[in-house]
Parts: structure tokens; C-alpha cells; sequence
């Protein structure tokens, strides 16, 4: 049985003629620009463009096309694209982490890794009081921050254990203090936290109904709710990674949940669906808690803290809009920073640096080895802080030729000089078997801003760059060909003065592909090598 009829039927409706058989098929021939000759020489010639060999026999080719397609031979064969026409020579292309940065001239000033910003000066100290069960005059090992939605109170995550090596053990809690820090006011258990209580948040749910509080199990891949009298509402929310972090988004009526192994920060509803995303992996993550803050922002900031014991907490602002960085800082007396509240100008964070002035180090050592509510001072207003990077984007869904997959973000910046020695480009090696040959670049993408306009640069390691004009809101893919330069296979996307206009290039894509024959070929993805 032969499946001829089924691939000719595939090859007309990609060229949309209606000849013979061998006329379709070297009508397909043409459109993935392969060189002219017979048909059996033709077919072989796509063959090895297709899969990326050098065969020299047909039938031998044909089965190895077949298998490639998912049939044992040739003539079970069904479609002539079967192996997925033209092969994407761009290993991991869709892999933000494979990217490495090329800059020079004033984009060489522009940083592209993650730096400590200015430090803010703390402004009041308040020891943390004790709760019944603990050391005396030590107060309670903090872990999370939350305000009480219905009070100034605020609610303070109780570990559990009193130091990193020795001490005493008190029921795992979430504390009701005072809004300064200073007073006790009730307990709720967290009887679900087996392994050490993380971050909290307080849920105030429209639908379904849910006023109460959430916190992190350290130990297991959930998330746990509780009333203020120790009763539980609801079952406990599992996520598909160990959380840390948590903070509650009442605009998007979901939940920030970082992961613990990383600086990957998702926005889940009380459903357990996904909605959205900020990547901080590399930059200040992994993270230990969060905070929204409605007052900044077009969409307010998302707001967390990092670092090591013994060392100046630090702290991050990220705009929800803008899906990037901006700025950063480092708390001076906050050494083991466990938990913030921002609101507007007012910072309050929490440090359990009792718990951490013994055990397995880094520590922290005296004055800072004590559990107590520090507050800060932000401005009203921060500059944005200037910088360069790739990194997965907020939306979860990407582009149609990405088959949905999650896009990712480039913020590139050349500085302010615009000579074709001042860029900022990303690079990718595609396979070295198609070094010094005529190669179509592709990528799909679109502007940050989907009322703006972005130039970016396409180029092959042969000396050009080409300027590409995304617009819009949706995903637009764009082409360069160029021969590669004689023993490379180097990929380029970037600014480069006198090449594009744009000295600050923001934009969201995905799908890089590097192809021999037609530019016009649909995108294959290669996940891995």
C-alpha cells in the first residue's frame, strides 16, 4: 500500500497546483528553493536540505525521510513535510538561557548582569515581643509579613524553632502584632506546616468567598490556608514546585508564588491556575518573600527580598506593567531580612537574625543577631534603573509558532551612542554543520508596548545587520538571509548604531530558527541539542 496520493495532496496545498504527481512535487521543490534538476536528483537534494544530511542514494534517503516522518518506509509516507520540512539548525530555540551578550562602545556601560543598588538607611528597630513557649527576651523566629486587612495590625510568620542550632521549639504560628511590632495580640496555629512555616499573605477572595490567611509549608509543594481563630477554611492549594515567597495580588485577585529553588515568581489563582509570571533567576533570586504595592505603577510594583546571612538584605522593585526590574537596594541593618510591607513610601521588613547567629553559616553576627521590625524610608518616585537582558516573559502563552510555549523578554540597551561601535546584540551558535553556507535567519515577536514601534537587528556573521520593524500587539515573524561567514554560524539580535534607530530596544518572542532553502518555511522547534 502506498501513500502517494496523500503526499501529493500535501505538496499542492502548499504550492496550490493541481499538476501530476511529479509536477506537484517539483512545484514543492521550488518553493523550498531546491536547486533545479531532475526529479529523482531534486527529491534527493531536499532530502538531505530536510534532515540535515548527505545521502547519495535515493531509496536509502527516502526510508531515512520516511522514519524521520514516523513511517517505517516510504511508501507509508503520508505527508512529503512529514519530518517537518526543512530542518530549524538552532538547537534550544526557544531557551532564554543559551543566549550570550556581545557589547561594545556605550552599550559596553550598560550592565547585563544583576548589581546591588544604593543602600537605605534603617530608620526604627522594635524587638520583636516574646509569645508563650519561647526564649525570654528574644522574641519569636520571623519568617513572612503581612498586613491585616481590617486593622493596622500586622501578621508575622512564626517558624517554629527559636535557633538555627539549639534553642527551644514552639508550635509553628502566625502572630498578630501590633502595627509597630511591638505587642502581642493573638496566635493563629498553623497546623498544616509540617516542615517550617515560609512566606504569608493574607487572602481577601471575591470568588469564591475567602477572607483569611495563606502561608507556605516549607518542607512540601503546598500552599495552606487558615482563619485568625486556627480554623481552616479550605483545603491547601498544591503548586507543581517547592514555593517560598508568597504574597496576595487583590487587582488580579491571585497569588505571587516563588519558588524556592529558583527566581521564577508565579501568579496563581486560589483554583491553582497560572495567569501570569516574573522571572528573577540571577537577579537577586532566589527570593525569600514579596509584597504588591498598588500605589506605583500604571499596575502596581511587585516588591521582594534576597540575600545571605550577615549581609545587607536586599530588596527589589518590579513593575507589574513593564514586566521588568526597577531598581534595587540593600538594607543596612537588615541581615537576615525574613518578610516586607510596602506601602508607597513606608517599608517595613522583619529580621530573624536570633535564629541565625548560630548554626551552619553564613551568620549574623552583633548588633544584627536579633528578631526585631525594621522600617525604611523609600522615594516617592525611582528612576529606572538601566540595563540589558534576556529573560523569560511575563506571558504565559506565547506566540502561535511557539505552539504556546512561554515566550521571552529582551530589554536591550546600546547606551546613548549611535556609531556602529556603540551595541548591545544577543547571540546564539546554530549547528556548525551549516558554517560558511546561505542561511535564513527567523524569529517572531512584537513590541513591549503594543501602541509603540521596535526596531531590532537581525544578522548573520557575515558583517551586516538589517533592521526588523515589529508593531502591534501580535506576534509578527520576521527574515534575514545572508551567507554565513566562512567557518561560522554565529546568530545575532540586537541594536547597533547607524544599523537600527532605537538605542533601547524592549520586545517579547520567541521561536529563533536558522534554516537553509526558503525563508517562508514554518517553524520547527529543537526544545534541546
Amino acid at each position: 500500500m502506498t501513500n502517494q496520493s496523500d503526499r501529493q495532496a500535501d505538496a499542492r496545498s502548499s504550492t496550490g497546483t493541481s499538476l501530476t504527481y511529479e509536477g506537484d512535487s517539483l512545484a514543492y521543490f521550488d518553493s523550498q528553493s531546491v536547486p533545479a534538476g531532475d526529479y529523482n536528483g531534486r527529491l534527493l537534494a531536499w532530502i538531505n536540505q530536510a534532515l540535515g544530511t548527505s545521502y547519495t542514494e535515493i531509496n536509502g534517503a527516502k526510508t531515512a525521510l520516511a522514519i524521520a516522518g514516523g513511517a517505517p518506509t516510504w511508501d507509508g509516507l503520508g505527508l512529503l513535510g512529514g519530518a517537518g520540512g526543512p530542518p530549524n539548525f538552532m538547537s534550544f530555540s526557544e531557551d532564554v538561557t543559551k543566549f550570550n551578550f556581545l557589547t561594545g562602545g556605550t552599550g559596553a556601560a550598560i550592565p547585563h548582569v544583576f548589581s546591588n543598588g544604593s543602600t537605605l538607611t534603617v530608620g526604627t528597630k522594635q524587638a520583636l515581643p516574646d509569645i508563650p513557649g519561647g526564649e525570654v527576651g528574644k522574641g519569636f523566629t520571623c519568617t513572612g509579613l503581612c498586613q491585616d486587612p481590617d486593622s493596622t495590625d500586622i501578621w508575622v510568620g512564626n517558624f517554629g524553632n527559636s535557633r538555627g542550632s539549639g534553642g527551644t521549639s514552639t508550635p509553628i504560628s502566625i502572630v498578630r502584632l501590633s502595627a509597630d511590632g511591638s505587642t502581642l495580640v493573638s496566635q493563629a496555629a498553623a497546623a498544616e506546616a509540617v516542615g517550617g512555616l515560609q512566606g504569608v499573605a493574607f487572602v481577601t477572595s471575591s470568588s469564591p468567598s475567602l477572607r483569611c490567611l495563606a502561608y507556605v509549608d516549607g518542607s512540601s509543594s503546598k500552599i495552606c490556608f487558615v482563619n485568625r481563630d486556627g480554623s481552616v477554611p479550605r483545603a491547601a492549594m498544591s503548586t507543581s514546585f517547592v514555593p517560598n515567597a508568597l504574597t496576595w495580588d487583590d487587582t488580579r485577585q491571585a497569588l505571587w508564588v516563588g519558588d524556592a529553588n529558583s527566581g521564577d515568581v508565579w501568579l496563581i489563582t486560589l483554583a491553582g491556575v497560572v495567569i501570569g509570571a516574573a522571572d528573577f533567576n540571577g537577579w537577586g533570586g532566589p527570593l525569600d518573600h514579596l509584597c504588591v504595592d498598588t500605589s506605583r505603577g500604571t499596575a502596581g510594583y511587585l516588591w521582594t527580598t534576597s540575600g545571605a546571612n550577615g549581609s545587607p538584605g536586599i530588596l527589589i522593585a518590579w513593575d507589574i506593567a513593564k514586566d521588568q526590574i526597577v531598581d534595587r537596594f540593600l538594607l543596612d541593618s537588615a541581615k537576615a531580612v525574613e518578610g516586607l510591607l510596602v506601602s508607597g513610601t513606608s517599608l517595613k521588613v522583619v529580621t530573624d537574625g536570633y535564629y541565625h547567629f548560630s548554626g551552619s553559616p553564613p551568620n549574623t553576627s552583633a548588633p544584627f543577631n536579633v528578631n526585631e521590625l525594621q522600617t525604611y524610608t523609600l522615594a516617592a518616585s525611582l528612576t529606572q534603573w538601566r540595563y540589558a537582558r534576556v529573560y523569560k516573559s511575563g506571558e504565559v502563552t506565547g506566540p502561535a509558532v511557539a505552539s504556546g510555549r512561554r515566550p521571552y523578554h529582551l530589554i536591550l540597551d546600546r547606551g546613548d551612542g549611535d556609531t556602529s561601535a556603540d551595541f548591545c546584540i544577543v547571540t546564539r551558535d546554530a549547528d556548525a554543520s551549516i558554517n560558511g553556507l546561505v542561511a535564513n535567519m527567523a524569529w517572531s515577536g512584537k513590541p513591549f508596548d503594543p501602541a509603540g514601534t521596535a526596531n531590532l537587528g537581525f544578522r548573520l556573521l557575515s558583517g551586516t545587520m538589517a533592521n526588523k520593524v515589529f508593531t502591534g500587539s501580535s506576534y509578527t515573524r520576521n527574515t534575514f538571509s545572508a551567507t554565513f561567514a566562512s567557518g561560522a554560524n554565529n546568530t545575532q539580535l540586537g541594536t547597533r548604531g547607524t544599523f537600527t534607530p532605537d538605542r533601547a530596544v524592549n520586545v517579547v518572542g520567541t521561536a529563533l530558527a536558522v534554516n537553509l532553502g526558503s525563508a517562508a518555511v514554518p517553524y520547527k522547534p529543537r526544545l534541546g541539542a
